[in-house]
This record gives structure tokens, sequence and C-alpha cells, in this order.
């Protein structure tokens, strides 16, 4: 007699499946939104990373977009960058690839506490952080490659402004969706 298992989708499992997927597509289309300004690309990737965190919560967001980052390793075509493979890993984005997971873990633990969504001022902090915190780890990575004047100057310093925009949108988004999630 052989052991048969079948494998059954639940719906809250359904759910989350297509939410984390929904998550990972628009990481894709926010990795595409670039515009190179040196060996590291200003994208929309952070703002995303950060959203992804704060509605799926530090598990799932870490999660999804740690999917992404293998993904990219294991060789598609999803980075800002054209690497994509090992090579990416070892290249000037890499520290920022690393980084990423953890942004969304950031946005998610902080979430978890109230800092999102309605509290504007504490979901845009949160979200700060978490873009911060993928630039620090990624300028740091960058030092180690091209010296630590030429990594402040263009790893860290030309995001910091935008991170702060990217912050505030994202931040506002999520105050949006919980603004019509209560009608």
């Amino acid at each position: 007699m052989a052991n048969t298992q079948t494998w059954e989708v639940t719906l809250p499992s359904l759910k989350t499946i297509l939410t984390c997927s929904a998550a990972f597509i628009a990481l894709v289309a926010a990795s595409k939104m670039s515009v190179q300004i040196g060996p590291v690309p200003l994208t929309m990737q952070t703002c995303a990373i950060g959203l992804i965190g704060a509605v799926l919560g530090a598990r799932k967001g870490f999660l999804t977009v740690l999917a992404f980052v293998l993904a990219g390793l294991g060789g598609l075509p999803i980075f800002a960058t054209p690497l994509s493979g090992p090579a990416a890993l070892v290249g000037p984005t890499g520290g920022y690839l690393i980084a990423f997971p953890f942004g969304a873990l950031i946005t998610g633990l902080l979430a978890k506490k109230g800092w999102t969504g309605e509290n504007i001022v504490k979901s845009t902090i949160a979200q700060f952080l978490s873009n911060i915190f993928i630039v620090i780890f990624g300028g740091l990575w960058l030092m180690l490659l091209t010296g630590s004047e030429k990594a402040f100057a263009v790893g860290l310093l030309p995001f910091f402004a935008p991170d702060m925009i990217k912050a505030v949108l994202a931040s506002s988004l999520l105050a949006g969706v919980k603004l019509t999630l209560r009608k």
C-alpha cells in the first residue's frame, strides 16, 4: 500500500501565497525603477521593502524579500543592475542586497508595535530606519571594495534625502490604505 499525501491549500495559506507573490512582483518592479548615479543605482526598492515589511509583518516580509534576493542570486535578472547570480553579491551592490531582508524585518517589527498606518510620524520613522539600515550596511560593504571616502560619496550621501522622501511616500501610502480599509 503506497503512502500518498495530498497537499491541501486552505484559504488562509492561499491568501498568504498570493500576498507574498504580489509583494515579490512589486519588489521586482521597484528594482526596475532606477536612476544610475554611480556604482549603486537609486531605486524604489527600499521603499517597496519597507512597505512589504509593514504590510506582511516581520517574518513574511523577511522571507518574501529573502526569496527575491535568492532568486536574483540564482540568476534571474531581477536586480536593478545588470548583475545577477553570485556576481551581484560580490559587486558594489552586494551589501545592499544582503541588507534587503533585514530592512523588511525592521519595518515588520516596528509595525507590530504600532509604528505604521495611522501614526504617520512613527510610520515615517520606521520606513526611514529600514531605508537607512540598508544604505548604511550597503555603504559599509562598498567601503570594503572602494575605500571609505569614495563609499561615502557614492554609496551613502546621495541616498539620505531620497530615502527620506521614500519614507514619507511609504508611510503616506500605508496611512491611505488604512483609511480606505476602514470605510
